[in-house]
């Protein structure tokens, strides 16, 4: 019988959890305080902000949205290191994609790696390549909470991550790896990619490809989890074709419904870490 998975239900689960750290934060004068930047956000973007300002508050982190677009190049840089040097601002998210921006990711290393909470600066990535990461990144801590409060054990299996991007792939590899996990990769240069999938107890796709995953890639009884989002026709679709899968799966994701909402209650547990951490020497 295939299990799906509810991350609606699981961020919940977060969300409450956090709920009296935040609490015992205040009590000692600290208010956790998520800023979220923006340049040129399109439609997606604006929701997606809009979900994560309604987490934020619902739960008592404090949330600024800072729309640069109308300002220089400069003036945004500016603005990004007076946040990254202010005591009272615990995380810092530029919203992606950052549209008619000269170079983008240097926008992003101007996040301490310590306010990194999506995890995309240069340096965080290299922190946790060598395991010395200060905040892990939302998405794939999404993707290993997701399958720990499902009761997979990653030790002993084989873990096939799909896609290599910045914001995924890559990130969960070193995580996985640093945990000592059994992990084969793969990317838009893998030629052969049911030879991967094939050796899998668990797939993890996020390549942004609508229906690359079909059930011939699939060994029986596995779990996948679909951290792949494109819109199609105005629909999100994920990486998984999911009819074409269920029934050979024991656990899947849905898109959506499944990594989206676990990754914002990530992306907030990790402004109340980098909260935490704040906390003065008494």
């Amino acid at each position: 019988m295939t299990h799906i998975i509810d991350g609606k239900k699981i961020a919940l689960e977060i969300l409450a959890e956090l709920k009296p750290h935040i609490e015992q934060l205040k009590e000692i004068g600290i208010t956790p305080k998520l800023v979220n930047i923006a340049y040129n956000p399109d439609s997606r973007s604006e929701m997606y902000i809009e979900m994560k300002r309604q987490q934020a508050e619902k739960i008592g982190i404090e949330y600024e949205y800072i729309d640069l677009s109308d300002t220089t190049q400069a003036d945004c840089i500016q603005r990004m290191t007076l946040l990254a040097n202010n005591n009272s601002v615990h995380g810092i998210i530029v919203q992606l994609p950052i549209n008619d921006y000269d170079d983008p990711q240097s926008l992003l290393n101007i996040i301490p790696p310590s306010k990194d909470v999506d995890g995309l600066s240069d340096q965080s990535l290299l922190d946790l390549q060598h395991n010395q990461a200060k905040l892990q990144p939302a998405t794939p801590l999404a993707i290993i909470e997701l399958l720990k409060r499902s009761a997979v054990d990653l030790q002993g299996k084989k873990v096939a991550v799909i896609g290599q991007g910045k914001l995924v792939g890559k990130p969960l590899g070193y995580m996985l790896q640093n945990l000592n996990v059994d992990t084969l990769l793969a990317d838009a240069s893998t030629v052969d990619l049911a030879k991967i999938t094939q050796q899998a107890d668990i797939i993890i796709s996020a390549t942004g490809q609508p229906g690359l995953i079909t059930a011939d890639l699939v060994p029986q009884g596995s779990i996948i989890i679909d951290a792949g989002i494109a819109e199609v026709e105005g629909v999100a679709k994920g990486d998984v074709d999911f009819n074409d899968v269920k029934n050979k799966v024991n656990l899947i994701s849905p898109v959506p419904g499944g990594v989206g909402p676990v990754t914002v209650a990530m992306l907030l547990s990790n402004v109340v870490t980098s909260a935490q951490k704040n906390i003065p020497d008494q």
